[in-house]
């Protein structure tokens, strides 16, 4: 098994410990009439979503490289977005279920609309990019062997369009488990480690790829495309 195989095993795994107890909850609240029939739904449906697009990235989307990496500057940033990001997920899920301490209630079921439509449109724009990136992809900030750099497809706007469909799929997930305090934990925790991302990834990519980099730079946007 390698690398990447390992990391996506440990994601699929905690995700499916955290939707099963998620499940449980869901489920006594169900049977003892403390949930509505409409959350639980909320509930399968994103599971549903969830696992298409898990399954659908990793086995079909995704390219397994045919060289080595030669360098690796990611610095744990990875693991602690991964963490930031399961956190924020749990969180959700549960102040949808029991808690409702953060839960907007009053806007629903509008803002759980809006979510599922981000999310998907999240799942969409990931997988643009991973087909444009193609074997170069790398969950961490890597390079490998006779790298070329990507400039097109979602990558002709903007240089980091992956980061933006995870933020978008986030905001999705935080809004269809209507929790403005999950919202909170994504703007105050994980957006923050993914502009931390961001500019590591900037700084490496310039090492690397000096002029042509910079000329890229100069022709696209960050994160948000024209403006930023």
């Amino acid at each position: 098994m390698n690398s990447r195989q390992k990391s996506v095993l440990i994601r699929v795994t905690v995700a499916i410990m955290v939707f099963l107890y998620v499940a449980y909850v869901a489920n006594n609240y169900v049977l003892s009439g403390r949930l509505p029939r409409f959350d639980f739904m909320v509930i399968t449906s994103f599971v549903g979503i969830y696992f298409i697009w898990t399954i659908i990235s990793e086995t079909v989307l995704y390219k397994d490289p045919d060289v080595f990496v030669t360098e690796d500057e990611d610095q744990s940033s990875y693991a602690y977005l991964q963490l930031a990001s399961m956190v924020a997920l749990f969180y959700a899920a549960i102040d949808f279920v029991s808690i409702h301490w953060t839960r907007a209630s009053a806007l629903e079921p509008g803002i759980i609309y809006v979510g599922m439509v981000l999310f998907l449109f999240s799942c969409f724009y990931r997988g643009w990019g991973l087909s444009a990136i193609g074997k170069y992809f790398n969950p961490r900030i890597a390079i490998y062997e006779g790298h070329q750099l990507v400039t097109s497809g979602p990558y002709r706007a903007v240089r980091h369009p992956l980061y933006l469909g995870v933020l978008i799929s986030l905001v999705g997930i935080d809004l269809i488990f209507s929790s403005w305090g999950a919202l909170l934990i994504t703007c105050l925790a994980i957006l923050p480690l993914i502009i931390y991302r961001i500019n590591l990834e900037e700084a490496f990519m310039l090492k690397h790829f000096g002029n042509q980099y910079r000329d890229y730079m100069k022709t696209s946007k960050k994160l948000i495309p024209g403006l930023w």
